[in-house]
């Protein structure tokens, strides 16, 4: 039902010291960096959650993930003239979330961003950098930050993953296997299922670019819509930034399936080792 798996509509931050005390150095984070400080988000209360609701300086913000395509991608609660927050359906499209919004309580998906029923059908969303990186990155590279609290208000085991773990390769562990538990509207074998790509869209384009790739190569120049496009990696925090001449472009981590299911028409921008 709606709501089945409940949004955090109050979030409670603590420090870095404090969070050490249920985080360990491998777990995967979101991180926002945003002009009032920085904002971190444990992969591990997220999977139970998969929406916080959020309001910083007079902005409505959603951050948002869906742990069967592995995609954690920020939005602005803003749109058409009025604000809102969001909400978990019950449903999804191509193994992804549908949300559904409190204001018209129309469907959104979360990986395209974009109402697909209701009276705002087709209208799309204003992203947010949301960087997917790990427990121990934000340790050394941060002095403060805002930590959502594991003291959400909800009776969850937030020790443990249902689906798995990101950093074991056990055979049930639906992160590093092969296996769906939904079908897909299209497929494409040109990497693995759950490979992660850093996906974004500049002048229309959609591109998917393989993250292995870059971390191999460290920087890659590469084109999108006729121009130049250049992807870094970040050691700093073990992620790619994607840039256009000096300008940081908003992107996200999603699996492989997960990004081609949505746009199988833009399966030529994919990146990937050509090896």
């Amino acid at each position: 039902p709606p709501d089945g798996i409940p949004p955090i509509e109050n979030p409670y931050y603590i420090s870095i010291a404090e969070a050490d005390n249920y985080l360990v150095a491998e777990d995967a984070v979101f991180v926002a960096e945003l002009e009032a400080g920085i904002y971190v988000y444990p992969q591990n209360i997220m999977v139970w959650h998969e929406i916080v609701n959020e309001e910083i300086n007079g902005e409505k913000l959603s951050i948002t993930y869906c742990p069967l395509t592995g995609s954690a991608i920020g939005y602005y609660g803003d749109f058409s003239g009025g604000n809102t927050d969001f909400g978990t359906s019950g449903k999804l499209v191509n193994s992804n979330l549908i949300m559904y919004d409190r204001q018209t309580e129309s469907y959104w998906s979360q990986i395209l961003g974009q109402e697909i029923s209701g009276p705002l059908a087709g209208k799309k969303l204003d992203r947010f950098q949301l960087t997917w990186t790990s427990w121990i990155n934000i340790k050394t590279e941060y002095e403060k930050a805002n930590i959502l609290s594991n003291k959400t208000g909800f009776n969850r085991d937030y020790s443990r993953d249902p689906y798995g773990a990101y950093h074991t390769d056990q055979s049930g562990n639906y992160y590093t296997n092969e296996n769906l538990y939904f079908n897909v509207l299209s497929s494409d074998d040109s990497l693995e299922k759950k490979d992660v790509v850093i996906a974004g869209e500049y002048k229309g384009e959609h591109f998917a670019v393989e993250k292995e790739l870059i971390i191999q190569e460290k920087e890659l120049n590469f084109e999108i819509a006729e121009e130049k496009l250049t992807a870094v990696y970040e050691p700093e925090l073990d992620t790619v930034r994607i840039s256009k001449d000096g300008e940081e472009l908003v992107v996200y981590d999603v699996m492989w399936f997960g990004w081609h299911a949505f746009y199988p028409e833009f399966s030529e921008n994919l990146i990937k080792n050509s090896q």
